[in-house]
């Protein structure tokens, strides 16, 4: 079955509040694969600290070496936590040799890191910092959430990968469970995907959005991420939020 009957879109797009600034970048980054080597879906959402100068280069790399560790893990080892730990460990060397390579400090390129993992009936969820991934599992009709965001103990803060107790902020999960729907996003969705009054996902918000991935074939629906790019811009979201947005949506064909 082609990508493992997953079919899968996502955009990132730069917020109102960043648009005006000098730099102009969008912090947020994002990948999303389906691999055939451990048959398992992969996707990886980063949100740069708006405090740190380099931080859309941190949210880059975090996505981008994550997935190349995915891709060449085993069916075996990608679900587990010491894997998550271990590509964590490698990741921050990485971000740290990049900030010495351009005289910086790591805390500069401090990004979020959201992953899942989903193999067959199994999904492994890291997270460190805000943002979340939402899925629904066959047979139900409500979505769960894997962690709630981490907000830290004071308004609009979080924890980063370039933390130097990075590993104690890492949460995991693994779960036997067959998910059918996937959706995971930075922390500028927040308020539009999640009820914080009773905690829990908002099935409207995403019931809304899936079925447009419904008439395509497993594999990347370029149609559909160039559609949520749009969404994400629109006014209908830019006036409740004005930070970068980023979206991955999956499903599984049934």
């Amino acid at each position: 079955m082609t990508g493992g009957g997953w079919k899968y879109a996502a955009a990132s797009v730069i917020g109102t509040s960043h648009q005006g600034s000098s730099e102009g970048v969008c912090q947020d980054s994002h990948a999303c694969q389906y691999l055939q080597q451990s048959s398992a879906f992969v996707a990886v959402v980063s949100d740069g600290a708006g405090s740190a100068s380099h931080s859309q280069l941190g949210s880059r790399r975090t996505c981008d070496y994550i997935m190349e560790r995915a891709t060449d893990a085993s069916a075996e080892t990608i679900l587990s936590r010491d894997f998550a730990v271990d590509v964590l460990d490698g990741l921050r060397q990485g971000l740290q040799e990049l900030a010495d390579a351009s005289e910086q400090q790591l805390r500069d390129f401090a990004c979020t890191m959201l992953v899942a993992v989903i193999c067959g009936n199994r999904a492994a969820f890291w997270q460190i910092g805000d943002g979340a991934m939402c899925f629904r599992i066959r047979d139900s009709e409500t979505f769960q959430y894997a962690f709630w965001p981490d907000k830290g103990e004071y308004a609009n803060e979080t924890s980063f990968v370039t933390q130097a107790n990075a590993q104690q902020h890492l949460e995991f999960d693994l779960s036997d469970c067959e998910i059918v729907q996937l959706a995971v996003f930075s922390d500028g969705l927040e308020r539009l995907a999640l009820d914080f009054t009773k905690g829990e996902p908002h099935n409207g918000f995403f019931n809304g959005l899936f079925p447009y991935l419904s008439p395509f074939e497993a594999g990347h629906a370029v149609n559909i991420s160039s559609q949520i790019a749009g969404f994400l811009g629109s006014e209908r979201v830019t006036r409740r939020t004005d930070d970068d947005k980023t979206l991955i949506l999956a499903a599984l064909e049934l």
